[in-house]
């Protein structure tokens, strides 16, 4: 069943860019932060120990996230990623003010940076962005790439090559996906050589074709495999407006599965989650279960998807869940 491990904070929807296949509210509330500490209060007692940030772009609101880390660091907790597209600054010394001011409040875990087709990010940006950040940090393994599949990555694969090589180094493939950025003095280090962040190594997650507008979302040969969120999952995901989600993919948005509000004690956000048909599903039934009951009810969907966040997410669009 749903036990959160860690508390994911969006201060803002905003963003600088405007990708074709986001699905975050740009207009509305921002969360103040005297209400994310509070909230990190209870999540604390709750016993999450993780803190993560996302968007929006959080980097719009600097004065958010280096409180939050501060206030994270006071009370004893780790990091997870911190969210970025890498490219909401104006000047090179803007960057590094903005970043090293975010290694000050504590920050240690990793940055997420968003690069892909969809973001389009110029790859001289992108390498200026990391190199800023390997600065601020002081490892050289302070960047993790995450990246969403599209119709047509091969402008994408030059750029990441071509920002690999800005940082003195080079994109390696595997089974045609790129799979990290590394450089010479990572490719010879030897297993008793100190991890000590100074070589480069920047992972590249590949993840599933965006289905904001379900391009071939109903075409899979089989249907998904039920992971019962055990990935990304067993997270509090706090929008601007103060809702709380138990979700942190393209769903959370969605009104089943936001659960609370940063108002309310974690304790009876994770009793509502429990009440919630459709969190069961993810968490505990399956959502294979749930298909098969509402195709035994005589629902019939549009063909086979193999991924079931993607179904999660029709299910709500639908209401066929509650």
């Amino acid at each position: 069943m749903f036990h959160p491990e860690e508390v994911i904070f969006a201060p803002t929807g905003r963003c600088n860019l405007r990708c074709a296949h986001c699905r975050v509210r740009r207009d509305g509330p921002e969360l103040a932060i005297e209400a994310a500490v509070s909230f990190l209060d209870s999540c604390s007692a709750a016993g999450v120990e993780r803190v993560g940030f996302s968007g929006g772009e959080p980097f719009l609101r600097l004065d958010f996230v280096v409180a939050v880390t501060a206030a994270a660091v006071d009370r004893g907790m780790y990091f997870d990623r911190l969210m970025t597209n890498g490219d909401w600054w104006a000047t090179e010394a803007s960057l590094r003010e903005a970043l090293g001011a975010v290694a000050e409040a504590g920050f240690d875990g990793v940055i997420g940076l968003s690069y892909d087709a969809y973001h389009g990010q110029a790859p001289e940006r992108v390498a200026a962005f990391m190199a800023a950040a390997y600065e601020a940090f002081g490892r050289q393994d302070a960047v993790e790439i995450l990246s969403v599949r599209s119709p047509d990555d091969e402008a994408f694969f030059r750029g990441l090559e071509a920002a690999a090589a800005a940082l003195g180094g080079r994109l390696e493939y595997e089974l045609g996906e790129p799979s990290r950025i590394v450089d010479d003095a990572y490719l010879t280090r030897s297993e008793s050589d100190p991890d000590d962040g100074s070589a480069l190594v920047a992972q590249v997650v590949r993840s599933p074709r965006s289905r904001s507008a379900e391009e071939g979302a109903w075409d899979a040969e089989r249907w998904f495999a039920d992971d019962y969120c055990e990935g990304p999952g067993n997270v509090l995901y706090v929008h601007p407006d103060g809702g709380v989600a138990v979700c942190c993919g393209f769903a959370n948005e969605r009104p089943q599965l936001i659960v609370g509000t940063v108002g309310d004690a974690v304790d009876a956000i994770v009793a509502e989650a429990a009440a919630r048909p459709l969190v069961r599903a993810c968490y505990d039934t399956g959502l294979a279960a749930t298909r098969k009951r509402l195709e035994a009810e005589g629902v019939r969907f549009p063909g086979r998807t193999g991924d079931a966040c993607f179904f999660c997410d029709y299910l709500c669009k639908r209401g066929l869940v509650e």
